[in-house]
């Protein structure tokens, strides 16, 4: 099951001067969230470890990352079993997370790269939604 694109966002209405890499930008963001939950997928842990690790501890861009080993696309191997199934209620057709992005951080969607998200602040918006019992439209 593929959850997102980067050619999806990069088209159309995209802002003129904005590298392609920014309508990847939030899915990087969410891959690098879930791996650091734990939530990698086997193919990350198997064929990239090293660099999977850097993504966790911020030493490796998630969306360097992203675009290397995924293609620039957000899938269902990216994940475990644990991943997939919180990504299938938040991320997926009718989830929550490109609303809550945009509410927390849409002044920069499209137009910056992930360093200039605040990841803590992302964290929290993310952690909270997990820690909610209902993904429901709030």
């Amino acid at each position: 099951m593929k959850y997102d694109d980067a050619s999806w966002h990069s088209g159309g209405d995209f802002p003129k001067g904005s590298p392609d890499e920014y309508g990847g930008t939030h899915i990087a963001l969410f891959l690098r969230w879930c791996f650091n939950k734990g939530w990698a997928g086997d193919l990350h842990k198997e064929e990239e470890p090293e660099d999977t690790q850097k993504v966790i501890d911020g030493e490796l861009s998630a969306t360097e990352y992203f675009f290397k080993y995924c293609d620039g696309k957000l899938t269902d191997e990216d994940l475990n079993n644990e991943g997939n199934a919180f990504a299938e209620k938040y991320y997926g057709d009718n989830g929550l997370y490109l609303n809550d992005y945009a509410k927390h951080f849409g002044e920069l969607m499209y137009v910056a790269p992930e360093s200039a998200h605040d990841f803590q602040l992302y964290k929290s918006m993310i952690d909270t939604r997990l820690e909610s019992s209902v993904l429901t439209k709030t």
